[in-house]
C-alpha cells in the first residue's frame, strides 16, 4: 500500500514538473516570435519602408518557427501550430508583394493565435475541465 501511494505522487510530481517545463519553454518561444512580429510590425508601419529590413525581420520570424517546431509539436496540438505557419506564410507573401497593409492585420491575428496557444497551455483550473 505505502509503495503505491509514493509511485503515485512521484507520478503526479513527474507529471506536474513537465508541464512548468514546457509551460516555461512555450512562454519564452512564444515571447521572442512576438518580439519579432512587433518589430516586423512597426517596419512595416513606418512612412518610409526598408524593403530590406521587412526581408530581413521575416526571415528572423521564419527562422525562430522552424527552429522551435519540432519541439513545440511534441506537445501542442497541430492545428494550432498550423494556423501560426500558415498566417506566417500569408505575411511573408503579403511581404514578398509589398502588400504592407494586407500584412499587417494578418500579422496581428497571428499575434492573437500565439498568445491563444500560450493561454491554452498553461496549467489552470478551467483548462483541465
Amino acid at each position: 500500500m505505502y509503495k503505491e501511494i509514493v509511485v503515485c505522487i512521484l507520478v503526479v510530481i513527474l507529471i506536474i514538473s513537465m508541464d512548468l517545463i514546457s509551460n516555461n519553454y512555450t512562454k519564452k518561444v512564444f515571447s521572442n516570435l512576438n518580439e519579432s512580429l512587433g518589430i516586423l510590425r512597426n517596419e512595416m508601419m513606418e512612412e518610409n519602408k526598408d524593403k530590406n529590413k521587412i526581408n530581413d525581420e521575416m526571415k528572423n520570424v521564419e527562422q525562430k518557427w522552424n527552429e522551435h517546431l519540432n519541439i513545440l509539436s511534441c506537445y501542442i496540438e497541430h492545428n494550432e501550430l498550423e494556423k501560426v505557419a500558415r498566417q506566417i506564410t500569408v505575411i511573408k507573401g503579403n511581404a514578398d508583394m509589398e502588400e504592407y497593409g494586407q500584412a499587417v492585420p494578418q500579422l496581428d491575428e497571428c499575434v492573437y493565435i500565439i498568445n491563444h496557444i500560450v493561454d491554452k497551455e498553461r496549467l489552470l483550473v478551467r483548462n483541465l475541465f
